[in-house]
């Protein structure tokens, strides 16, 4: 409540609340979202990608590529915030020779948007849908060559425009 002499009560922000809040600073436009799913694709070693723009990104991104793939043990932790195979403790960034390693972009891209993802590391293929915090939907075969393609669709939806 409101103490008229005080002013409004300090409290804490909602966990999904700071989060979201969280997300639109880490990807925050159009081209942010892309650079971020191109870098993961190089850090597999793609050696082709494919970005498709469905009305100009409004309602949907996908980045393929034909990289290593995601194999079926990451298959959990890959939109979790602060997840990654990057780092673990912080002495780790000096070895870093990759693009991404502080695992956000994706859990950050669930948080603004509907995720999908389609991965092969060489055998059959897994469909993915993650919800909002990053959490499996769906699970299913789906064909597919090595590599991996990540949809985003309705980026920023959740987002209120200030």
């Amino acid at each position: 409540g409101i103490n008229a002499e005080y002013g409004p009560k300090i409290k804490g922000i909602e966990k999904s609340t700071i989060h979201n809040i969280c997300s639109g600073q880490v990807i925050v436009t159009l081209a942010t979202a892309v650079k971020e799913l191109v870098e993961n694709s190089i850090d597999a070693n793609a050696t082709s990608l494919t970005i498709t723009f469905k009305e100009y990104g409004a309602k949907s991104i996908e980045v393929s590529d034909n990289g290593k793939g995601i194999s079926e043990e990451n298959f959990i932790g890959l939109t979790l915030k602060h997840h990654t195979s990057k780092i673990h403790v912080f002495d780790d960034i000096s070895d870093v020779s990759t693009f991404g390693f502080r695992g956000e972009a994706l859990s950050s891209l669930c948080a603004l948007g509907n995720l999908s993802v389609v991965t092969s590391t060489g055998g059959l293929g897994t469909h993915l849908a993650y919800d909002k915090n990053g959490k499996i939907t769906e699970s299913n075969y789906h064909a597919r060559p090595q590599g991996t393609t990540v949809t985003i669709e309705n980026l920023f939806h959740s987002l209120p425009v200030r």
